[in-house]
């Protein structure tokens, strides 16, 4: 989601003589007027039984959400696109969406989205058959795989630090403080409600602080949390600014914040992860000072290795298969001002584009506008979904069915 500046296809993915053939038909699902998107990458937005989408609506896309302007959120008909508003937020942007998930424990009748009760932000279990709200005492930015816990960050911490990824009107409850005890990763209880801070920004900051001057002088904030797959630990992204650019590292915990490790070295522009197994994660961060690169990384002992031997060297939004034998992930096209969909077969690492969205104007390709493809797969591992615009410039979701066998 950082693609804040688009870059070159490397001369690898131009010439694709080594990628694997995949057949596969690309589909713009959703339709105007309004705009269409799900969101954040690496969740599934197919309900269980795969017949619908649950997506955001929007009358716009030209600026971010002020807290009166509330979004819809709805199903899409995943046959015919015909989208069902079900009910609101006014917690959401334009790149995470409203954090919206189908609900593990009931992933045919309820969603999980965030937001605001009065001047509070919160999350909301919401029955789609009966129409009942359940209220819990956060905002999400991960959810468990079997949906008994929640990864929550502050809101209001991101729209002062990072507003492309905050709720506009959240309170920061430290504004003065760089790098705050009290603030940090919480741990929400989806059962019964309670929440705990498992690991502090203060925390993060004595690791760092004795190596990496940078961070004594400026606020830092967290982003970019996910638990592995069984959900006994998670990672995180701890980051502060210095001269217009983001200072990164990434870190992981237990999920009660014990055993915290530094996984990335701070400063070498960690951007996006995705988690592989409980024990391996893909990065993408500069390891070389060549730019940021496509990385296999393992938890345990910090070791690594490039993802087709580093011809992934770009940013990108990288999301695995359900059976974890293929990867997705997307690219900025500067000179086309297109983003790029590719896919890579893990057994042997071969690639290939599956597609070229184009953006239309630059705006749309990098800044705070952007529509970033942020890929997902369905439940069966032979569709992704992506949010790309359509012929008319609308913000749409698209889907990219592959034939695997």
């Amino acid at each position: 989601m950082d693609q804040g500046h688009a870059r070159c296809a490397p001369d690898c993915i131009q010439n694709r003589e080594d990628s694997v053939d995949i057949q596969h038909e690309v589909r713009t699902l959703t339709s105007g007027p309004a705009h269409h998107f799900f969101g954040y990458y690496s969740v599934c937005p197919w309900n269980q039984s795969q017949t619908h989408l649950v997506c955001l609506e929007s009358p716009f896309q030209d600026h971010l959400p002020e807290p009166h302007e509330a979004g819809a959120i709805g199903l899409v008909d995943a046959q015919t696109g015909q989208f069902e508003r079900v009910t609101e937020t006014r917690a959401w942007n334009l790149q995470q969406g409203a954090w919206l998930y189908w609900n593990p424990l009931a992933a045919d009748s309820e969603i999980i989205h965030n937001d605001r009760e009065g001047s509070e932000l919160v999350s909301v279990i919401y029955n789609l058959h009966t129409g009942q709200r359940r209220i819990l005492p956060r905002p999400i930015n991960a959810l468990s795989q079997d949906g008994a816990y929640a990864l929550c960050l502050t809101y209001g911490r991101l729209q002062r630090m990072r507003k492309v990824v905050g709720y506009a009107g959240a309170v920061d409850p430290n504004p003065n403080h760089p790098h705050p005890a009290n603030d940090g990763v919480f741990l929400m209880d989806m059962r019964t409600g309670d929440v705990r801070l498992v690991v502090s920004i203060q925390q993060v900051y004595d690791i760092l602080a004795p190596h990496h001057p940078v961070v004594r002088d400026n606020h830092m904030w967290f982003n970019h949390v996910a638990f592995n797959p069984s959900a006994t630990r998670f990672y995180f992204l701890a980051r502060c600014w210095k001269d217009g650019q983001m200072q990164t590292g990434a870190f992981t915990a237990n999920r009660d914040g014990s055993d915290l490790r530094q996984v990335t070295p701070f400063g070498t522009r960690a951007s996006h992860l995705d988690w592989r197994s409980d024990t391996e994660f893909a990065a993408t961060f500069d390891v070389r000072g060549r730019g940021r690169e496509h990385v296999l990384v393992n938890d345990n002992d910090g070791t690594f290795r490039f993802v087709a031997e580093g011809r992934l060297n770009f940013d990108g939004h990288m999301t695995f298969s359900p059976d974890r034998s293929w990867m997705v992930t997307d690219q900025n096209v500067a000179e086309s001002l297109e983003k790029w969909l590719l896919l890579v077969r893990l057994a042997d690492e071969e690639m290939t584009v599956l597609h070229q969205f184009p953006m239309h104007e630059l705006r749309w390709l990098s800044g705070d506008l952007r529509c970033d493809l942020h890929p997902r797969w369905n439940r069966t591992g032979d569709t992704i979904c992506v949010d790309a615009l359509a012929a008319d410039g609308t913000r749409q979701l698209h889907t990219i069915h592959l034939d695997l066998s």
